[in-house]
């Protein structure tokens, strides 16, 4: 079997070579025809000779035009009417040459089958409805008369046509079959690298959102813990207490995400309930006592979220917040609007006007752009009125 494959492997990568080995099987075929009863030209057909005919009893005409049939069938992949046509030809040519209705039919049969294998339906019915056609007139004219062995011989030629057209309408549906497996491997790996690459942002805005509100906090009650610490110990070793208790938690939920990063599959690892708006008050109130003073209203009536639309929520006051303590002035102002279809977020907060503006990355921004998408949202952020920031969300209660 193994032999077999590498045989057909060869001959698939050299059809020319399988094309001339074809076409002199064809020329010897033709000489030495025992399928029909050929040999009228030797000398002892119908008196119990044998039957098929030899090369002494061919002529030099005969065998010219088999070799111009046979040779013609070299080019049969890239010029199958091309090849037919000069079949054809040399069909008639040896049936009024020899009188004999058989002496090109193998020659025949490879024509159509390959026009049958190699080109339309509508052109192979032309062309086959065109042979027996021509097949006929030239036999009538050669013997005056049809016999039931000729009508047999126009019937296997467009018996050939019709093998070809199986053999194309089979390779075709394997070409088919083929295109889809490599569409569909190809579209496997592109949902791979997809879901990859859908994964590696999730983290990274997971990590971002864990990571940036408790570390603004840490650096700025640093800082105030600096400027105090001579002038004000008490409210330095207050600025320090918060330092180390956001340490803490941004280390705590760091191994979280760091160990459901690490575990398989069949392993359990405790994990907290995702944050949402429930979760507001404590939000704030960790922000106001890192040095935001936030002014929040809450207007409509609350109802609960779809889980992912209400992570989304609670990461975009977060990171606005944030925002807000990073760039500006120490006061924000908080509103969040219940509505029936939608739950609107603003955070609003003059900018710094006095120093240099604490430097962002923007992957804040972009992150919350990201998460409104995946959740059919709007988001709006940027400079407002009188020198303050906006960033307003707007979460949809029935999320995509």
């Amino acid at each position: 079997m193994v032999r077999f494959a590498s045989l057909w492997r060869w001959l698939t990568r050299h059809p020319l070579l399988v094309d001339a080995a074809l076409a002199v099987v064809v020329f010897v075929a033709a000489i030495w025809d025992p399928l029909f009863d050929g040999g009228h030209r030797g000398p002892d057909r119908g008196r119990g000779g044998p039957a098929y005919q030899t090369i002494a009893t061919l002529d030099v005409p005969t065998v010219l035009l088999l070799v111009v049939g046979a040779g013609a069938l070299v080019f049969r992949r890239t010029r199958p009417l091309l090849v037919w046509a000069v079949g054809l030809a040399v069909a008639v040519a040896l049936i009024a040459h020899t009188g004999d209705p058989a002496s090109p039919v193998v020659l025949s049969l490879l024509t159509l089958y390959t026009i049958g294998a190699h080109t339309s339906l509508g052109t192979t019915v032309l062309a086959t409805l065109t042979t027996a056609a021509v097949y006929t007139v030239s036999v009538a004219a050669a013997e005056g008369f049809l016999s039931d062995r000729n009508l047999t011989l126009v019937a296997t030629t467009g018996a050939a046509a019709a093998v070809g057209v199986a053999v194309r309408a089979q390779r075709s549906a394997v070409a088919a079959a083929e295109a889809r497996a490599r569409q569909a491997e190809a579209t496997r790996e592109e949902e791979a690298e997809r879901r990859v690459t859908d994964e590696r942002l999730r983290i990274a805005r997971e990590l971002h959102d864990v990571v940036a509100h408790h570390i603004s906090v840490v650096n700025v009650q640093a800082g105030v813990a600096r400027h105090l610490l001579d002038t004000r110990p008490d409210q330095a070793k207050e600025a320090l207490g918060l330092v180390r208790e956001a340490s803490r938690t941004v280390l705590a939920e760091m191994s979280t995400v760091l160990g459901l990063l690490r575990t398989g599959e069949d392993e359990q690892v405790p994990t907290a309930p995702a944050p949402g708006l429930d979760q507001l008050d404590a939000l704030v109130e960790s922000t106001s006592r890192a040095g935001l003073d936030i002014t929040r209203r809450t207007t409509g009536d609350p109802r609960p979220l779809a889980q992912l639309a209400d992570l989304a929520a609670y990461r975009i006051v977060q990171e606005s917040l944030t925002n807000a303590l990073k760039h500006g002035d120490g006061t924000a102002d908080l509103l969040v609007d219940h509505r029936p279809d939608a739950v609107v977020l603003e955070v609003r907060n003059p900018l710094r006007t006095d120093g240099e503006p604490t430097p962002g990355t923007g992957h804040g921004l972009v992150g919350m752009r990201e998460r409104i998408a995946s959740v059919g949202g709007r988001l709006d952020a940027g400079p407002g009125p009188g020198g303050s920031f906006i960033v307003r969300a707007e979460i949809p209660r029935n999320t995509p």
